[in-house]
């Protein structure tokens, strides 16, 4: 979705998520549906909240939890091994559909031209690359950290690399925030737009999204048992003073209520199809 009209998305979502469900198996299916989901659609960053009813202990809990799935996630098929310790908490990770970011779409050997993400480090003599092959290959430029960095293959006898300053999607960035107030200050100071999602907003339109195109955008949603109108008013705050729309995204919904993922999945979707229509 930033590729096309470069406009900058972030998804602030409640770690209370995870709180309805008894199983680590449920759990690691709705880490992976957010990963997924927001993937498909270029999301640039997934910020988590603890919602007021969330006690201090769970939230940290969950935060962990995500933070595993998400290290798993969005390593390269071909580093896990070499990066991704074995823990309990990623049991059930081999059950759930690969993410399948292009730029993991790479053969198992590496090609000389080809851009790949490699882990780099630092070496006796310099920086060194993990990118699939059995032995490590050689840096010949300066990298702007050490990690995950995506690389050009120079040559492949040689096992020569170089960093690359290419724009290439590696999936959403993480971050967290102890409260749901914390999560709004942080997207009214890094966004030029916020927005709620809730059942009563205004029905959104082409319009309303082509206004977006091109900005940094957060996108707001509530939990599974309260909306954002609640959660904020538990916060002390109130809501459409600190947000520049409220939409609804799923008029005319024929049930009770909708999951929070489920109006992710939907609400990017509608936006995504929003952006090009004009």
């Amino acid at each position: 979705m930033n590729g096309v009209f470069n406009t900058f998305l972030r998804v602030v979502l409640p770690t209370s998520i995870l709180g309805v469900e008894h199983h680590l198996l449920l759990k690691s299916i709705r880490i992976h549906q957010v990963a997924r989901w927001t993937s498909i659609f270029g999301v640039s960053e997934v910020l988590f909240y603890r919602e007021p009813t969330t006690s201090t202990d769970e939230f940290r809990e969950h935060e962990l939890l995500i933070k595993d799935h998400w290290d798993y996630f969005f390593t390269p098929p071909y580093l896990r091994r070499k990066l991704v310790p074995i823990k309990p908490s990623l049991k059930y990770v081999g059950m759930l559909p690969p993410i399948r970011l292009e730029v993991f779409n790479v053969g198992r050997k590496p090609r000389e031209g080809e851009l790949r993400i490699g882990y780099v480090y630092r070496g006796r003599d310099g920086f060194l690359a993990l990118i699939g092959d059995k032995a490590p290959y050689v840096v010949e430029t300066n990298c702007p950290r050490e990690g995950l960095v995506v690389v050009r293959v120079k040559n492949v006898e040689r096992r020569l690399v170089e960093c690359v300053d290419t724009p290439i999607y590696t999936g959403p960035r993480l971050i967290f925030t102890s409260s749901f107030r914390e999560a709004l200050e942080e997207s009214r100071a890094s966004s030029d737009v916020v927005v709620a999602t809730d059942r009563n907003g205004k029905v959104v339109s082409v319009e309303d999204v082509v206004g977006i195109r091109g900005r940094r955008v957060s996108i707001l949603f509530g939990s599974p048992k309260y909306d954002l109108f609640e959660i904020a008013m538990r916060d002390g705050l109130e809501l459409r003073d600190h947000v520049d729309y409220v939409w609804n995204t799923i008029p005319g919904q024929r049930v009770v209520s909708i999951r929070t993922e489920e109006a992710l999945i939907i609400t990017l979707g509608v936006i995504n199809v929003f952006l090009r229509v004009m």
